[in-house]
């Protein structure tokens, strides 16, 4: 970026030193002329000007000549009249002197002290620009390109000495190979109508354009790039220009598209597979019905043979248990499937225990008026610890439902009457080997819950009963009125 110019001599500049020397030449010329003659309130007058510009230009250096030049006055003066009131007269324009010198020294110091912050200020800006990851250019409302960073000359291949202050189009013929208005040329235009024809992807936010283009040939190849362009304004807030940033994501754009078809064709493989395992289960089911049937029968039949009922019951337990299996297999198919979803957990808990076989045993449910985000087979975990507790409790008559609080967390709990379990197996009733085909209740429970961050542990006191704890965090669970993290509860 071009940085303005100030007045500053170097070592190569020597207008400010000729007018400097030049009118402090004129100057004493005139005054020994002027004194020669006796005239003494003409010629200081003169002595003004070098000492302007002297300070103007040098500013300090310029202050120390100004001074110099007016003492050098001060002795011209004294060396032809030794009147009192001339040498006061003296006196008091030497001071003027360098009053006046000591303001245009402190101006020009501030202006070139501005000028050399502003110069600063503009070098970073610059700098920032040329070391921006993004290809990023810019040009002026004639359409010369004034910006032209490092990351667009790698991705044009040209150089920005090539480029700068040319106009015709000349980024565009270097970004797509035409000479056409592209985005940032839009922008400008303020040309809805072929902005919304070209890029019809691009998005109008407050005067900012943002998209991804398709780009058939960018140096041989198909690209996708990602493009912003905005106005750029002075301090006076006109748009004096414009800028834009391009960068190259044709490999995530192809990446996505890659992701898009495998999910696709993962879902249509998932659809079948749901599918198969449907019938594979349905027709497991109907099979296992068929052959508990013919077992009942030979039982009927052949129920005076001792040693032949004792098989016919083998092979009853498992018929059984395949059920069993293919139950699991049909539930655990399903873990997951849906997206989890708030549930009333009032509701949930009804649900869950009127699907249980409940000969004997009583059900109390005091649980808040909460909801719970949990996979939509939550209702299918309160089933299973109660069909778990009336199954493994033995003695079982109660089986009871509440929540509290602990910290910010809510706990659902689940505890009843029966033998409980034993503290070497309050861990493994949770694992797969602990089952011996016999159900694997306990570990779907597990499985659900963790779909959504809820967890589960066993708390309860062995002989006196089982006591589950289904700790569900901060973020997933709301009062009924959707207020997330607020139920009253017990401690």
């Amino acid at each position: 970026m071009e940085i303005d110019r100030y007045l500053r001599p170097d070592e190569s500049d020597y207008i400010p030193l000729v007018l400097i020397l030049a009118s402090s030449a004129v100057a004493i010329a005139v005054s020994l002329y002027s004194l020669n003659s006796g005239l003494y309130f003409i010629f200081q007058n003169l002595f003004y000007l070098p000492i302007i510009f002297a300070c103007f230009f040098y500013a300090r250096r310029g202050f120390v000549f100004a001074v110099a030049l007016s003492c050098l006055y001060v002795i011209l003066l004294l060396s032809f009249t030794r009147d009192p009131g001339q040498a006061l007269g003296a006196v008091l324009r030497f001071i003027l002197f360098v009053f006046v010198a000591a303001v245009v020294a402190s101006l020009s110091a501030g202006q070139q002290r501005a000028k050399e912050a502003l110069a600063a200020s503009r070098r970073t800006l610059s700098n920032l620009i040329s070391f921006l990851p993004d290809a990023t250019f810019a040009r002026d409302l004639e359409g010369r390109i004034i910006v032209w960073n490092q990351a667009m000359e790698r991705l044009t291949g040209t150089r920005s000495e090539d480029i700068m202050g040319k106009g015709d189009y000349e980024h565009a013929y270097r970004l797509y190979g035409r000479r056409s208005p592209i985005l940032i040329d839009l922008l400008l235009s303020g040309d809805i109508e072929l902005l919304r024809e070209r890029y019809p992807r691009v998005r109008n936010l407050d005067g900012v354009l943002s998209g991804n283009i398709e780009v058939d040939d960018l140096y041989g190849r198909r690209a996708v790039l990602w493009a912003t362009a905005t106005p750029l304004r002075n301090g006076r807030g006109e748009v004096v220009g414009a800028i834009e940033s391009v960068r190259d994501v044709t490999q995530f754009h192809d990446t996505r598209a890659q992701l898009q078809q495998a999910n696709e064709s993962l879902t249509l493989v998932n659809a079948k597979l749901q599918l198969l395992g449907r019938i594979t289960q349905h027709d497991l089911s109907n099979t296992i019905q068929g052959l508990l049937s013919r077992v009942e029968m030979i039982k009927r039949v052949a129920a005076a043979n001792q040693p032949l009922t004792e098989y016919l019951d083998g092979m009853d337990a498992l018929a059984q248990n395949l059920r069993k299996q293919v139950e699991f297999a049909r539930d655990y198919q399903s873990v997951g499937i849906k997206e989890p979803v708030w549930q009333n957990l009032e509701d949930t808990v009804a649900g869950g225990v009127a699907t249980a076989r409940l000969a004997g045993v009583t059900i109390t449910v005091t649980v808040d008026a909460v909801e719970v985000y949990a996979d939509p087979l939550l209702e299918r975990v309160i089933h299973n610890l109660t069909m778990n507790a009336i199954a493994h409790g033995e003695r079982t008559t109660r089986i009871g439902f509440s929540t509290l609080k602990r910290g910010p967390d809510l706990v659902i709990v689940c505890e009843d009457d029966g033998l409980g379990v034993p503290a070497h197996l309050k861990e493994a009733i949770f694992r797969r080997e602990h089952y011996n085909n016999n159900g694997y209740g306990l570990l779907l429970v597990r499985e659900i819950l963790a779909i959504t961050g809820l967890s589960i542990l066993e708390a309860g006191t062995p002989g006196e009963g089982a006591r589950f704890e289904i700790l569900v965090p901060e973020s997933s669970y709301r009062s009924a009125n959707g207020s997330a993290g607020d139920a009253s509860s017990p401690a």
